[in-house]
């Protein structure tokens, strides 16, 4: 059923117009052709995690692990550049098994109408050279427009990634139709953070404390600690 609203947001992105640095075309292959091509492996070439138990919700609960996080696909702008139009971004591209790139991925759940959310993304935006420092990367998919459960629309993101001066990737996920089975839609912001080593789920929660580095302090401590899953990789 993604395929049918990546192919739907691709088609809705076509009219968006090409003022003020906004996007005036996007990618116009078929999403059925993208989301075949490599996006189940990350930049290195490893295979994203497939637990025998398969993919859940769960967070890490002392020593016993979180689940495993599904690789779910979106439409967005990578590092907040609108340029290239929207394009199809992976979880499988945050994997890191040998944290080459990232001690942690944050994945972020948002809304227009969201004041909390507003705030939070703005702070994200300003603490971007101390995540960079500390290797956090951090995503967003916005899921609703400005009206409460009314799915974002391209123009939406568009103007979301516009008034904040998003300088990380920036996604949607219109009526939370990946992300929607974690969290209460109305609760939101929803931050989920992930052990890139492995993609376990290490803690999520909804709301926003209004202060990014100290949520983020537990999450990076669990991330450099060993791994609640065996990491496949062979790491040099």
């Amino acid at each position: 059923m993604r395929v049918f609203w990546l192919a739907a947001l691709s088609v809705a992105a076509l009219a968006v117009c090409g003022c003020g640095g906004t996007p005036s075309s996007v990618n116009s292959a078929p999403p059925q052709v993208v989301l075949e091509a490599g996006v189940s492996v990350n930049p290195d070439g490893f295979a994203y995690p497939n637990p025998p138990g398969g993919y859940g919700h769960s967070a890490r609960l002392g020593t016993t692990p979180g689940s495993v996080m599904q690789n779910f696909k979106f439409l967005g702008f990578p590092n907040g550049d609108m340029s290239k139009g929207l394009q199809t971004i992976s979880l499988a591209d945050y994997y890191d098994p040998c944290q080459k790139r990232y001690a942690l991925l944050r994945l972020s759940v948002a809304a227009v109408w969201c004041v909390p959310c507003n705030e939070e993304t703005d702070d994200i935006v300003a603490d971007k050279t101390t995540l960079d420092s500390e290797r956090v990367v951090v995503i967003q998919a916005l899921g609703d427009g400005p009206t409460m459960g009314v799915g974002a629309t391209t123009g939406d993101l568009v103007n979301w990634v516009t008034k904040h001066g998003s300088n990380f990737t920036e996604m949607l996920d219109p009526g939370l139709m990946n992300l929607g089975s974690f969290f209460n839609a109305s609760a939101i912001p929803w931050n989920c953070d992930i052990d890139p080593r492995t993609m376990e789920i290490l803690q999520s929660a909804t709301g926003w404390s209004g202060n990014l580095n100290q949520d983020l302090a537990l999450p990076i401590a669990e991330a450099a600690a060993t791994p609640g899953y065996p990491i496949t990789a062979t790491c040099n």
